[in-house]
């Protein structure tokens, strides 16, 4: 095993490689990725290098289900049981900012972004979720117009023996074809970006790693999301694994956009011509508080007698390939964008919302280190 000595560096590599930076930012997923750019455009001659401990990231960004997020009728019922009206109307209104910025940024042909449209699943029990949705259906298109423009996102609809409520801007992306672009944009920005580079300690003014190698920086972004408080004591973001299968080729797929079922806890979306179908962490949700990527048997169990029998694909489809993701979720949905000590950022808990919300909250992370 080859093993370096943080005290034995050539002259060489002390003066090439190990010159103080401007700003390190630690994790290379959609937030810190959009926050180094953007810090670069901001300041053209900085020294700005992105770490990340994986040889791609290792959290949500690339391990997601390739949903756009821009958030259905019930889970807004939800949230406003925890949080005020401003507060849930601004978070929907920074998805749609983050969705446009995404957009612009990386183009909707590079990410394959499709804004095909998102089905809200009620099943029997849900008939008093289902009323409230229904109830705040007029408050939240009045919500959508005031920010977009667009006219009755939300409607009343019937999908495959279903009660649904539809939402026109819902849409899914390649999520491995977005992480691609925008580190190509990131590059030709002039960013340094280190691979299998994984952080043990962040302190003021530097990146300290496991091999014992140490970094100096003016200014340290923690954007790990979910794994934050393996690095930032002050924060109370927790890990929450998600689990996500795709199945072999089917025929005559009868589900085709996005969908959401049981409060936003399960989803599934069409991939060609196969299904791909994720969540249920609330069938065992303390211990989908985890930092390790093992699958969960008690949830794909739910999950495939869940694709059998709901989504009515009987017993002859089989899974072709399944991997978990970890999402970070704070105290609140709206994600964490401070300064936690002196030289040392945090921008993560993104509440399952990243793709919407990564890039905007990159940006903002962006100015606050100004």
């Amino acid at each position: 095993m080859l093993f370096q000595n943080s005290k034995q560096r050539s002259w060489w590599e002390l003066t090439a490689f190990c010159n103080p930076r401007d700003l390190i930012v630690v994790g290379s997923g959609i937030t810190g990725l959009s926050t180094a750019l953007f810090y670069k455009r901001m300041h053209p001659e900085a020294s700005v290098t992105v770490i990340d401990r994986g040889f791609w990231p290792f959290g949500a960004t690339c391990r997601n289900a390739g949903f756009a997020c821009f958030g259905s009728a019930g889970e807004l019922v939800d949230d406003l049981l925890h949080e005020s009206e401003s507060e849930v109307l601004a978070r929907l209104e920074a998805r749609f900012r983050g969705l446009e910025l995404l957009k612009h940024e990386l183009g909707t042909d590079a990410i394959e972004y499709d804004m095909c449209g998102g089905y809200e699943i009620f099943d029997t029990g849900d008939e008093e979720h289902y009323a409230d949705s229904v109830k705040m259906m007029p408050l939240f298109n009045e919500w959508v117009e005031s920010f977009t423009g667009e006219k009755e996102t939300y409607e009343l609809r019937t999908y495959n023996g279903y009660k649904t409520i539809f939402n026109r801007l819902e849409g899914y992306i390649h999520s491995g074809k977005m992480l691609q672009k925008l580190l190509q944009k990131v590059i030709s920005a002039g960013v340094e970006v280190r691979w299998n580079t994984p952080v043990s300690e962040i302190k003021q003014g530097k990146v300290i790693f496991q091999d014992g190698l140490e970094l100096k920086a003016h200014r340290i972004l923690s954007a790990v999301n979910g794994f934050s408080s393996q690095l930032i004591s002050d924060t109370e973001i927790k890990p929450a694994r998600g689990y996500i299968f795709v199945t072999k080729p089917l025929e005559n797929i009868q589900w085709k956009g996005t969908c959401h079922y049981n409060r936003g806890y399960v989803y599934f979306r069409d991939l060609g011509d196969r299904m791909l179908i994720g969540g249920a962490r609330d069938v065992d949700k303390e211990t989908e508080t985890s930092f390790t990527h093992e699958i969960n048997p008690k949830i794909k169990q739910w999950l495939i007698d869940f694709t059998t029998h709901k989504l009515n694909l009987g017993n002859s489809w089989e899974i072709d390939h399944e991997w978990t993701g970890t999402m970070g979720f704070g105290t609140s949905k709206t994600p964490e964008c401070r300064n936690v000590s002196d030289g040392v950022w945090i921008a993560a808990g993104l509440g399952g919302m990243g793709v919407a919300l990564g890039m905007e909250l990159g940006k903002k992370a962006a100015s606050m280190m100004q």
